[in-house]
């Protein structure tokens, strides 16, 4: 295997939600992202399809800690993997009980079926990634791009792919309906913040790359292009959920409906259902809460 292998973890049925991606190291095989932890059979699976024992998996590079992107690291630490992470997520992984229970707030039952809780990581087998620090494997070496705004604990990871720079971003710069140039956004909180998020999306335009690859989902070979795309979305996006907020006149059914007919409106052009299968109710719901979140701490400062 040249290069690298996007692995699709088919999460909840649906292609081109959530990926994973493998290389094959002088070191052994490395992972950038782990998925969550109900896709960890998908991702065993689809890795042993691959010719790759899930034991011998080397190193996960994680882009953050969310249950999306790092819940099930701790099975792959408990066999022998480093888990890299910016450093504000290191005790999260080693200790996963109070951003599990936060979940459980939010999700309740739920959380065992959307994502399944965060698998706890041996302390040992957690390694701190500061901003730029390069992790070399022998053939393939990535380093750390600090981009909060998403959260505060967020790193892109920036390679060189048979001459062409790499960076595969995460959340920082959104997630893409599959099949098309449609971008979405998870504004969680309590860590979305607008200015951050718009600095890590100049950062990574000033450092020109030549291919992005998302976590959700898929190769984008114009990063100019989309980052222009998404920075432009993002702010007004925060701007109508902001003018939804503070209309005082709307419960938050109300802001829902609307924010669900801008969402729509701003997709003519595309599969409404398709699109309704992406920007479910609880997406909308949290992006809700987290520029309430984000306005209130403003507010507070």
């Amino acid at each position: 295997m040249s290069g690298y292998q996007t692995i699709d973890l088919k999460y909840h049925g649906l292609d081109e939600a959530d990926a994973v991606f493998l290389f094959e190291t002088e070191r052994g095989p490395v992972l950038v992202e782990s998925g969550p932890a109900v896709t960890l059979q998908t991702l065993r699976r689809e890795l042993q399809r691959l010719g790759v024992d899930p034991d011998s998996i080397h190193a996960i590079l994680l882009t953050h800690i969310h249950l999306d992107h790092a819940g099930a690291a701790g099975w792959f630490a408990d066999h022998g993997a480093t888990v890299h992470v910016h450093p504000f997520g290191v005790r999260h992984l080693s200790d996963p009980s109070r951003l599990n229970a936060s979940a459980r707030r939010i999700y309740g039952d739920e959380l065992d079926r959307i994502f399944g809780e965060l698998l706890r990581c041996p302390e040992s087998r957690v390694a701190p990634v500061e901003d730029g620090a390069r992790l070399d494997f022998g053939n393939v070496a990535f380093t750390a791009i600090e981009t909060p705004g998403h959260a505060r604990h967020h790193h892109a990871w920036a390679t060189e792919i048979d001459g062409r720079r790499v960076c595969f971003t995460g959340d920082v710069a959104a997630m893409r309906l599959p099949g098309t140039n449609f971008p979405l956004f998870p504004l969680a909180p309590p860590e979305f913040e607008l200015e951050p998020w718009l600095a890590s999306l100049a950062r990574l335009e000033a450092m020109d790359f030549d291919r992005l690859e998302l976590t959700h989902f898929g190769r984008i070979e114009d990063p100019r292009a989309h980052l222009a795309r998404v920075r432009d979305r993002l702010e007004r996006e925060t701007d109508v959920l902001r003018e939804l907020i503070e209309d005082d006149t709307l419960e938050d059914e109300d802001r829902l409906a609307a924010y669900r007919a801008w969402i729509s409106e701003e997709g003519r052009n595309l599969d409404q259902a398709h699109l309704r299968a992406f920007a479910k109710r609880s997406l909308l719901s949290m992006n809700l809460a987290g520029v309430r979140r984000y306005l209130q701490t403003r507010t507070a400062s």
